[in-house]
Formats: C-alpha cells, sequence, structure tokens
C-alpha cells in the first residue's frame, strides 16, 4: 500500500509559483518539477514536463505495445528504462517548444521522480531537485545535484563550507529543456515496510538543512503532517524560492 502528498507553495518572495508536483498512486509516479524561464515560461516547461512523463508511463504499462525512442538499455530494468525514456520525452518536448516559440528561449525544468512498482522504486533526475529516503530514523539523498557547485565537491577545488553559499551554487549545468539531449540519474531501489520518500524543490533543501528535515520526518505523525513541518521551516527561512514537496510511505512487505 503506498500512502502519499503533495504540496507545493510560492515562498515568501516570489509572486508567482512556476514548481509543479504529481502523486499519481494509481501509476505509482511522483514528481516534482521546478520550472525556470521567467514571466511564467517555468511553469509552462514543469507542466509540459510532468505530463510527458505521465503519459509515457501510463503508455508504456503493456511494453509490448510501446515503442522506444531513444532505444533499450539492457543494463537497466524495464521500469528503469520506462522513467529514463519519460524524462527524456520531457526535455524534448520542452526543447522543442522553446525553438518554436522565441518567447520560451531559455525556459527549462527540473524533475525528480519516483516510479514504484512492486516492491522496487525507480529514482530518476535531472537538475537539483532532489528525492530522499527516510529509512530507520536516517535520510539518505539519492539522487545526483546537476549543478556547478556538485561538480566541483570531492575535489581540492572547493571545501565543502564553502560550497552553501557560493555565488555559484545555484546555476545548474544540466535540466530538461536546457539543451538538445539529457543524462537522466537513473537508481534503483528496494523497499521495505515503513520506508518514506521525500522528493523536494531546492526551495526547501537548498535552505533547510538535511538533519532538519530528517527531525520533522521523525517527529511528525502522518504525511500532510510531515509536509506542514517542511514548509513552516522553509518559511521561517523567510522562503526566498518556491517551495514543493511530494512525500510517500510504502506500508506493505512484498
Amino acid at each position: 500500500m503506498i500512502e502519499s502528498y503533495a504540496i507545493s507553495h510560492v515562498g515568501c518572495v516570489r509572486r508567482h509559483n512556476e514548481d509543479r508536483v504529481l502523486a499519481d498512486e494509481s501509476l505509482g509516479l511522483f514528481i516534482v518539477a521546478d520550472g525556470m524561464g521567467g514571466h511564467k515560461h517555468g511553469e509552462v516547461a514543469a507542466d509540459l514536463a510532468i505530463s510527458t512523463v505521465r503519459q509515457y508511463i501510463e503508455k508504456s504499462r503493456e511494453p509490448a505495445e510501446v515503442t522506444w525512442p531513444f532505444g533499450y538499455c539492457f543494463d537497466l530494468s524495464l521500469e528503469a528504462n520506462r522513467l529514463s525514456t519519460g524524462m527524456r520525452l520531457a526535455n524534448r518536448r520542452v526543447w522543442r517548444l522553446a525553438e518554436q516559440a522565441p518567447e520560451y528561449i531559455g525556459m527549462g525544468t527540473t524533475i525528480a521522480a519516483v516510479l514504484l512498482v512492486d516492491d522496487r522504486a525507480v529514482i530518476g533526475n535531472v537538475g537539483d531537485s532532489r528525492v530522499y529516503l527516510f529509512r530507520g530514523g536516517e535520510l539518505t539523498q539519492l539522487t545526483t545535484d546537476d549543478t556547478w557547485i556538485a561538480s566541483f565537491l570531492g575535489t581540492d577545488l572547493l571545501a565543502p563550507d564553502a560550497a552553501r553559499n557560493h555565488p555559484m551554487r545555484n546555476v545548474l549545468t544540466q535540466a530538461a529543456g536546457s539543451q538538445e539531449t539529457i543524462d537522466v540519474h537513473i537508481r534503483e531501489q528496494s523497499l521495505l515496510k515503513g520506508d518514506t520518500f521525500l522528493i523536494s524543490s531546492d526551495g526547501l533543501h537548498g535552505i533547510v538543512e538535511d538533519q532538519t528535515m530528517g527531525y520533522a520526518l521523525a517527529t511528525e505523525t502522518g504525511l500532510s503532517r510531515m509536509a506542514a513541518a517542511l514548509l513552516r521551516e522553509a518559511q521561517q527561512k523567510n522562503a526566498p524560492d518556491n517551495v514543493s514537496v511530494v512525500l510517500l510511505r510504502y506500508d506493505r512487505q512484498i
């Protein structure tokens, strides 16, 4: 059994919410997309990305009747191929819309997604929206940030303490629609009873420490209360960006 809850808030500074969320329990598909491009174009990119991924996941439930426009990767499971293809299609559609309509040039969106099938989860992302797993009281990031900062962390060129306030910390190295092709980060995760996934835009994890988010998940009961606690933490820091949260809990051991 899957329980989910989604919330998206404009934050304390922005006038428009360019984040979009999806929690489709019937498909087992959960997404946060953080649009960018200004003048409401970010929300166009985010809407288009989410609808594209959702449509492909729905149509590919019968794999014998679906095409694989980017080929099939035999190193990945069927479900991982489905999610990766859906995200790459989303990139293509956002990119092509920007090509066809000059007013959309420069728009794009992050995508962070979880696809649940039976007792496994497929996690995919492009950009800096994240997926976390909360298990046994520990919060673990499962996604890879496509940011300038992340590309230098772990090297001698940038100390971890300097990364959080670095002027380049929000610069993305890729996002859906920002280039003709993207590299989708994909990983698979077996599920245990009680596993909770947190999908968030950087309006949350960009200003709220992982330890604080983990505490909110550990101390609140019910997904709606957890989401409210996370949003409250962001608002206490004046939430300079849109804040989006999707929570899902797996409550059945197969």
